[in-house]
């Protein structure tokens, strides 16, 4: 009988305890969903850009490019002068975009001593609006990248690229 005793006693100090630190050990549990439920809701209507992203490569120098990667989201390869194509789907975010590049040689240019090389260029990273999941980056002569974001395959010529990114860089200071 002592063990039924001791167990009454213990059941009673569970529930009077429940009974006085229920709501409190339930809003302690329920505090994480809410705030993370909340959180999806501002993400969802009013937080940035977000999501996977679609890289495309526009290649405008007299070399292949073997791939390339923004911030680690490998790219897709491209012939010289004017080869590209895409690759799905990686997630891209921050202010700076670091890209790698590993150009190749044509036949050639091998016989003419011409071998791979690596290229590394850090640039800040375009403003993304909502709808914005295709990252077009543009390989120029002379190491020269560009970063363009757009809602599909469309984009710019080659040409106007670096006009419109020059145009929208001193738009976007203050």
């Amino acid at each position: 009988m002592g063990f039924f005793n001791s167990f009454d006693k213990i059941d009673g100090a569970v529930n009077r305890g429940y009974a006085r630190w229920g709501k409190w050990i339930w809003g302690a549990l329920l505090l994480p969903v809410v705030i993370y439920f909340c959180w999806s809701i501002w993400a969802a209507i009013w937080g940035p850009p977000s999501g996977a992203v679609k890289l495309v490569i526009h290649s405008q120098i007299d070399r292949p490019i073997r791939g390339f990667s923004v911030n680690g989201v490998a790219g897709a390869n491209a012939f010289a002068y004017g080869g590209g194509g895409a690759t799905c789907c990686g997630s891209i975010s921050g202010n700076k975009a670091e890209i790698i590049w590993t150009v190749d040689y044509t036949m050639a240019q091998y016989k003419s001593g011409i071998r791979t090389e690596i290229h590394n260029v850090t640039l800040p990273m375009p403003k993304r609006e909502w709808g914005e999941d295709f990252l077009h980056v543009y390989f120029m002569p002379e190491d020269k990248v560009y970063l363009w974001w757009s809602t599909g395959f469309n984009s710019p010529a080659a040409d106007d690229i670096a006009a419109r990114v020059e145009q929208k860089r001193r738009q976007n200071k203050p």
